[in-house]
């Protein structure tokens, strides 16, 4: 007996049920796994950035002494190299990094002498030791002074050849940079813009000496620099190959950190490069004999032997001019506009040509778009910012007060 075939209805309902089962299973390998995590092809480290997976972290803060040496090797020269980059460094194990900028021009009286002298001249005379003394002294605050617990020496010829190693860095030069000096057989012709600086180049950047007469100036370039370059070696295309460029540049440092220290405290710092946070030393206003101003650096001071890291969340927006009643002008306008706004611990060394609100890479960014609106200007860049600053805001010659 045939059997009877099914209704027409019955065959089409069939045929309906199979494409919904095929669409759910394509819907299911596709939304899978949006919706339902699946497993990762590696463990979960490989998820953190490059840098993080170089070393584990140091098991405490550690403070690094860097010096930046104004000559193209470390072996005895005649003259004596003068310190060129003075920075006190502290890196905390969970991310963050912060750091005092030194002037070498500060002058300090060294125990049996009569004179003073700037700091930059003191490597020449006793070492990395006699240079982490005078700093130590410096950085105490009125108390025990602590001594840095590591330190690194890097030459002007040393820094060229770590740039040249990691391919260069992306910067963006404000204004176009040019001078010429005969006798010390410099030249600088660097154009404005972004562009990507090579050894040679971030060397001239550097060594530049404007109006300014270099000191002030060549802080500020520094500044700049900061940032940019922790991004560079943060990078997933450089990160795994610091540990083989540090062990090739290992005749280039005068450190006493052991390898795996180095690549410890570059995977802490470098984590998140918007957790570095920036300040300075305050000098007196006497132009002959430049020392440290006390009064201006205790807060910053104070700051820095609570020893807290850098925090991503911080409502305060930090002011900081060359000129106190345009600073506190600025300072009211934020206030009036609902800002946590205050006047920095220290006041701006140049005028700079324009205003600038620094922020986070994401972090407090709508706030730095708040204080660009309650200003009526500003250019939007990221950090470093300094201490507890979520928005730091650089006054320039654009900010007039004087008008609404």
């Amino acid at each position: 007996m045939v059997p009877p075939k099914p209704p027409r209805f019955a065959t089409a309902r069939l045929l309906w049920r199979l494409g919904m089962v095929a669409i759910g299973i394509f819907l299911g390998s596709s939304l899978g796994g949006v919706l339902v995590p699946q497993k990762t092809a590696g463990p979960l480290e490989d998820l953190r950035p490059a840098i993080s997976r170089l070393a584990d972290p140091p098991g405490r803060p550690q403070t690094v002494l860097l010096l930046g040496l104004d000559g193209s090797q470390l072996k005895s020269q005649t003259p004596p190299a003068q310190v060129q980059l003075l920075l006190m460094a502290r890196v905390h194990p969970g991310g963050g990094v912060e750091i005092i900028q030194i002037p070498t021009e500060l002058s300090v009286l060294l125990p049996g002498q009569k004179q003073l002298q700037p700091i930059s001249n003191l490597y020449g005379q006793g070492g990395v030791a006699l240079v982490a003394d005078v700093v130590a002294q410096l950085m105490a605050n009125g108390g025990e002074p602590v001594p840095p617990d590591r330190y690194l020496l890097l030459s002007r010829g040393g820094l060229r050849e770590v740039i040249n190693r990691i391919g260069g860095l992306p910067f963006d030069i404000e204004t176009p940079l040019r001078y010429q000096d005969k006798a010390g057989k410099l030249k600088i012709e660097l154009d404005a813009g972004q562009q990507w600086l090579g050894g040679k180049e971030l060397e001239q950047f550097l060594q530049f000496k404007g109006p300014d007469k270099g000191d002030g100036g060549r802080r500020q370039r520094q500044q700049r620099l900061l940032l940019p370059l922790a991004d560079r070696l943060a990078d997933a295309a450089v990160a795994p190959q610091l540990p083989a460029l540090l062990s090739q540049m290992r005749a280039q440092l005068n450190t006493n950190l052991g390898h795996g220290e180095l690549l410890s405290l570059l995977a802490a710092g470098l984590k998140d490069p918007d957790l570095i946070q920036l300040s300075r030393l305050p000098l007196s206003g006497d132009q002959a004999a430049r020392r440290l101003d006390q009064i201006r650096a205790e807060p910053l001071l104070e700051l820095w032997h609570q020893a807290q890291a850098p925090s991503a969340n911080n409502p305060q927006v930090n002011v900081e001019g060359i000129e106190p009643i345009s600073t506190n002008t600025a300072v009211e306008r934020l206030q009036g506009a609902g800002l946590a706004a205050q006047a920095s611990f220290l006041d701006a060394e140049l005028m700079r040509p324009r205003t600038v609100i620094l922020h986070g890479n994401g972090n407090n960014l709508k706030q730095a778009q708040a204080v660009r609106k309650a200003l009526g200007l500003g250019e939007l860049q990221r950090g470093p910012l300094s201490p507890g600053a979520g928005v730091q805001v650089l006054l320039g010659k654009d900010w007039q007060p004087s008008k609404p």
